[in-house]
């Protein structure tokens, strides 16, 4: 052990290496005494003398063997300190599908109602029914994070929204959010009122179609993807291949003005991956109310999802089969 050790040891641990006596355990006038006392201020015959003698002996050594013990018993403890404890195991996460929360007493505090069959890659709408009066909760910020069993990605269904007296309905609390998810397979959505939890519920969400995306006139233009929400004029994909696409967008013009973000993930597979970004603004162009072009360029043949996200919520998806 070096010094710095040494210096680091508990106060108690040096104490436990010294000695419990205060003068060698069995000296040479203790052993005097014990002898003195033992004759009876007689002398022993030689036979008493050398059973006298071995007494005295055994128990010196047994003095010596406990002084040992004492010495060695501060490593031992120690040691035994230095046993890593277990960590209590983490909670499990039910991953049941349930589109209710509810309280221990069984009253129910959160209902999600999301639109149709909600595939992933397009947005499906959903309602959240919060049964707390809105004055309750008014002034406060709903969040709704969703969390992907397979792969543990994490994404904002709903960031940050200030709860409304317009959020009213009956006796309860209703907020909407646009239900698209990437990937299909078990999602974990957990509401958040400010920073506390308020609930939490499990969507099994089913896989998209992989047909390919059907192709469209808009303007003079053939494109490919979902009439009047949106789609891209293409050459054609094959991999590894960089190329120009030019995308279009309809809707809303407080829809259409953000980031944009183009990621792909390919059939049976959960892999995402980065295709391209850029700032899109609502502008008339080939009969729809945005557009943009751009570069793209995807790995392997096979069929992928491209799925545009605007300001990091999910626009839409138009299948491609790459060459």
């Amino acid at each position: 052990m070096n010094n710095n050790q040494k210096e680091m040891e508990p106060h108690w641990v040096q104490e436990l290496k010294s000695s419990p006596f205060k003068k060698p355990p069995f000296t040479k006038e203790m052993m005097t005494t014990v002898l003195e006392r033992s004759t009876n201020n007689r002398k022993p015959s030689g036979k008493k003398y050398k059973r006298l003698f071995r007494v005295v002996a055994a128990g010196a050594c047994t003095i010596a063997i406990l002084g040992m013990i004492w010495i060695i018993s501060p490593s031992l403890i120690k040691n035994n300190n230095s046993t890593p404890m277990v960590k209590p195991a983490a909670p499990t996460v039910d991953w049941t599908p349930h589109s209710q929360y509810n309280t221990a007493e069984g009253v129910t505090k959160l209902h999600v109602f999301p639109g149709g069959d909600y595939p992933a890659g397009s947005p499906s709408g959903s309602w959240w029914n919060l049964y707390v009066p809105v004055e309750t909760l008014e002034g406060q910020n709903i969040r709704i994070t969703a969390t992907h069993k397979e792969t543990g990605m994490q994404i904002e269904e709903l960031p940050p929204t200030k709860i409304t007296p317009e959020m009213a309905y009956d006796n309860f609390t209703r907020v909407s959010s646009t239900f698209s998810l990437p990937l299909s397979g078990l999602w974990k959505f957990d509401v958040y009122i400010g920073e506390e939890k308020f609930g939490d519920v499990v969507f099994d969400v089913p896989d998209s179609s992989w047909e390919p995306s059907p192709v469209f006139t808009s303007g003079n233009f053939e494109m490919t993807g979902v009439e009047n929400r949106l789609g891209f004029i293409h050459p054609g994909f094959q991999a590894g291949q960089s190329n120009k696409y030019m995308w279009h967008f309809w809707g809303r013009d407080e829809e259409l003005n953000g980031e944009l973000k183009i990621t792909a993930v390919k059939q049976n597979s959960f892999e995402i991956i980065d295709v391209f970004e850029s700032k899109l603004s609502p502008g008339k162009l080939n009969g729809a109310d945005a557009a943009l072009p751009s570069s793209m360029s995807l790995p392997s043949s096979g069929l992928w999802r491209l799925m545009a996200s605007i300001d990091g919520q999910l626009y839409g998806s138009v299948i491609v089969e790459v060459k």
